[in-house]
């Protein structure tokens, strides 16, 4: 029978504060990334440096955080190899932890040169938003005997965090986005109704005659409506000038 994680230290309450603060302000995620990380290093005694692996819309992985170049070498040798205890947490959605990465097999390529680097053990744990996975969340050490089946709990809470701030920052840009895209929208809207405008007084027109006109005129000089309103209006304006 597997024995109950040790108690989580006090220290994450403060941890929990500080990473809950960043979905009220605005924050890019590179600047979130580098604070998870940090506080993941230091929160995991004996930690040589700890990371963050995120899959691209391509399933390509990257290293966007990293406490450590010892992590983004290591990481690195990982994606060149197309294997590693990360990857795995990653695409397997497991915690993964390794022990001794000398005797360690499953990714015995990785692991050898891993271990040749001085490097003795590691923990992962995925990232995911909804189901879908985002990545991992991952800590080496050079000390043995550092991770524990506590190592694992708090990683994992770590990587909760990680993915709700994540998911937070994605769905706040998509807004920013949508926001974007619906103003140019109305600004288009806008400009082709005061053209439309014009265009009635000008040619003695209803509505949709002048609505006509421009889809007519847009046609025969191949511009976009909204581009030929806004030369009407210009016009106008010069002409007041």
């Amino acid at each position: 029978m597997t024995s109950n994680p040790e108690p989580i230290p006090d220290e994450l309450a403060v941890v929990y504060a500080r990473m809950s603060g960043l979905l009220l302000s605005e924050h890019t995620v590179a600047t979130v990334l580098e604070l998870i990380t940090s506080l993941a290093k230091d929160t995991l005694p004996g930690s040589a440096g700890a990371g963050v692996t995120l899959f691209s819309s391509d399933a390509t992985a990257t290293t966007s955080a990293a406490t450590d170049p010892i992590v983004e070498h290591l990481d690195a040798l990982q994606y060149e190899l197309g294997q590693g205890p990360c990857l795995s947490a990653a695409q397997e959605q497991v915690v993964v932890r390794v022990d001794d990465l000398t005797t360690e097999r499953r990714w015995s390529q990785w692991s050898a040169r891993a271990a040749a680097e001085g490097m003795r053990l590691t923990v992962s744990a995925p990232l995911n938003s909804a189901g879908r996975p985002l990545g991992a969340i991952k800590a080496y050490s050079v000390h043995p005997q550092t991770y524990s089946a506590t190592s694992e709990d708090i990683l994992q809470r770590f990587s909760a965090q990680a993915a709700i701030l994540l998911a937070n920052i994605h769905t706040l840009s998509d807004a920013e986005q949508l926001s974007e895209r619906l103003k140019q929208s109305l600004r288009s809207r806008d400009t082709i109704a005061t053209a439309k405008g014009i265009v009635m007084l000008r040619e003695h027109l209803d509505t949709d005659a002048a609505l006509r006109w421009l889809l007519e005129q847009s046609g025969r000089r191949r511009v976009p409506v909204q581009q030929l309103a806004a030369e009407i209006i210009a016009s106008v304006a010069g002409a007041v000038d």
